[in-house]
């Protein structure tokens, strides 16, 4: 940490001892003396987004209480993160945080976790330099991933057929780490309780996973409806738990699509699940004073959302069964900064309701 503090501090200090010197000795009228304080804000804001800023991580916990949720599976816990951006806020004296952070997830003991897209910023070779922490990520029912719009390298300059060339490449990558990429598919999560007659329950729930859909400009490759009719894995031959097309009424179902405006342009429309979750806003990594640019862009970008009616809103309508929208801040960043928008673990718990 001493790394990236000390040289900052250093070049803190001489800057901010010039804007001092024009602010007493080249200024005159009181209205231009307060005009002079911004670039000392804006210095503290750069030295700070760098530096301490960066390095935060907070943990945001929800629980959420439903009667679909099996009984099997109250207390079930559900770790998410999102946009790790290896190539682009985990290199030199910032590398460490990944893998700090990796034991942070696993320090919750979560049941599942959940990568919810960008784990690169231009090829697949960014996370596969942080190939030891990343497969250090554990839960008892694993590891899922999706893609989200930086894991297509549509942003490295190759052509057509290079990029997809890295995409096999960034399949094998996540592969190698122990993890599950749910591409349009889905998978049954299943619990099993001995009942007072001596029989067995089977209870499930259903974690999906699309690939990126987005507003232009970014790629729109997902498909829902393939999504919830693929099986990836165990085959679900049992009818009952299908999970059906239009209505949420059965199993209990997790849907990872990384672009938030996905949920009222995309899915919503054809299939309610019973929680989204998502990333890609990053939240701009910036807030000041409550405020971020991130929300002048997307109408969901960060915390929890609940549709309730068509309506969206930041509490539950207290309805028997909504749609929950988790939309990450970011366990990264495009670069190593960030100011009142720390980096973020997001664990949802399942509780069954009465």
């Amino acid at each position: 940490m001493l790394k990236v503090f000390i040289p900052s501090i250093i070049i803190g200090v001489v800057l901010l001892g010039s804007v001092i010197a024009i602010y007493r000795c080249a200024i005159s009228t009181a209205w231009w003396r307060w005009f002079a304080l911004f670039p000392i804000l804006l210095m503290y804001i750069i030295l700070y987004g760098f530096t301490w800023g960066f390095w935060q991580l907070k943990v945001t916990e929800l629980t959420l209480e439903s009667s679909a949720i099996p009984e099997s599976f109250d207390g079930y816990k559900i770790a998410q993160i999102s946009d790790v951006h290896c190539g682009g806020g985990f290199w030199g004296p910032y590398r460490r945080l990944l893998g700090d952070g990796v034991e942070k997830v696993n320090s919750l003991k979560p049941d599942m976790i959940c990568v919810t897209g960008d784990l690169q910023n231009f090829l697949p070779k960014e996370p596969l330099s942080h190939s030891k922490a990343l497969s250090a990520l554990k839960a008892r029912d694993g590891v899922y991933s999706i893609m989200g719009n930086h894991d297509y390298a549509s942003y490295s300059g190759l052509s057509p057929k290079g990029q997809a060339e890295q995409i096999v490449l960034t399949k094998k990558a996540q592969a190698s780490f122990g993890w599950t990429m749910l591409n349009d598919e889905h998978r049954y999560i299943y619990r099993e309780t001995k009942q007072a007659d001596g029989t067995v329950k089977r209870d499930s729930i259903c974690v999906i996973g699309e690939e990126n859909w987005g507003l232009p400009p970014f790629p729109q490759k997902g498909d829902i409806k393939k999504a919830i009719s693929r099986t990836t894995g165990r085959a679900a031959t049992d009818s009952t738990l299908c999970v059906p097309i239009k209505d949420n009424t059965e199993t209990f179902s997790i849907l990872l699509s990384h672009d938030p405006n996905a949920w009222r342009h995309h899915v919503l429309p054809v299939f309610r699940p019973d929680i989204m979750l998502a990333g890609h806003t990053h939240g701009t990594q910036f807030s000041f004073l409550g405020m971020t640019p991130a929300s002048l862009v997307y109408d969901e970008w960060g915390g929890f959302y609940y549709d309730n009616n068509g309506k969206d809103s930041r509490k539950p309508a207290g309805k028997k069964r909504e749609t929950l929208l988790s939309v990450s801040t970011g366990f990264g960043g495009n670069l190593p900064f960030r100011f009142g928008m720390p980096r973020e673990i997001v664990l949802i718990t399942l509780k069954h309701k009465r």
